[in-house]
């Protein structure tokens, strides 16, 4: 019972994870829709023709042989940074969180795996070593090992294929994650750095270099703790094998 309590608390704690990732994103990705709209918005019904107002895009751009600001350029950049925003929202933002969610998942059944190795030979007689092989006392003790056995080479079999399944489908994609993350961060500290050195705080560019941070951390920190497990599982095994191999 206590296993299986802390198998659906693991369950539990990786869909407010995942939740809280899409929640996450989801607001950073719509602060800049309303920041764009609203102040479109404005210019449109409240702007006079004095002011001097210059149509925002979602992203800083930068061209320096043209205005980004004119006319047919605007409607462009605006056009392919909604497209990469929708973009990023439906691919990049689940790639993180099936890499969550499997991870994580295969991180609670070595928990799972341990705790079973622990309790291996748990309530069972071990002086049937010593009766005949066709005793059925021997038999029916040898059963339930092997049972319990049977079901950790199960649960190793699982996580073995999971972690082969994601370093096949997504060990690619995770380089390019790891290579390619040092762009988006510079960026959104150079913005920070740039908003500040005029005496403001972009509060959008920081949440943006919170996400951009937090996706490269992940799956980077989920790989160190899974090592760990693995790590830790081993020295399990060799204690309860050493533990128990001169009782036959």
């Amino acid at each position: 019972m206590e296993r299986m309590n802390t198998f659906l608390k693991g369950q539990l704690l990786i869909w407010q994870l995942c939740v809280s990732w899409f929640s996450l994103v989801t607001v950073v990705s719509f602060s800049y829709f309303a920041a764009t709209i609203g102040i479109l918005m404005y210019q449109c019904l409240f702007a006079t023709r004095t002011e001097n107002t210059i149509r925002p895009l979602i992203f800083p751009f930068w061209l320096p042989e043209d205005d980004p600001f004119r006319t047919p350029n605007y409607e462009i950049f605006m056009f392919w940074e909604i497209m990469i925003i929708i973009i990023v929202l439906q691919t990049f933002c689940v790639f993180v969180y099936i890499l969550f969610h499997v991870l994580l998942h295969n991180f609670y059944l070595m928990n799972m795996i341990i705790f079973d190795c622990e309790v291996l030979f748990v309530g069972l007689d071990e002086s049937v070593a010593k009766l005949s092989k066709y005793s059925p006392r021997r038999i029916e003790v040898y059963s339930i090992l092997n049972s319990r056995m049977r079901r950790i080479v199960k649960w190793h079999n699982i996580v073995f294929q999971s972690v082969q399944a994601v370093s096949t489908i997504y060990g690619l994609p995770l380089v390019y994650q790891v290579m390619f993350s040092s762009i988006p961060i510079s960026l959104t500290a150079y913005q920070i750095a740039e908003s500040l050195d005029h005496g403001k705080f972009d509060i959008l560019f920081a949440m943006l270099g919170i996400v951009v941070c937090v996706q490269l951390w992940i799956p980077c920190y989920l790989g160190t703790i899974i090592r760990n497990k693995i790590m830790s599982s081993s020295y399990t095994y060799f204690n309860v094998l050493r533990q128990y191999t001169s009782k036959g």
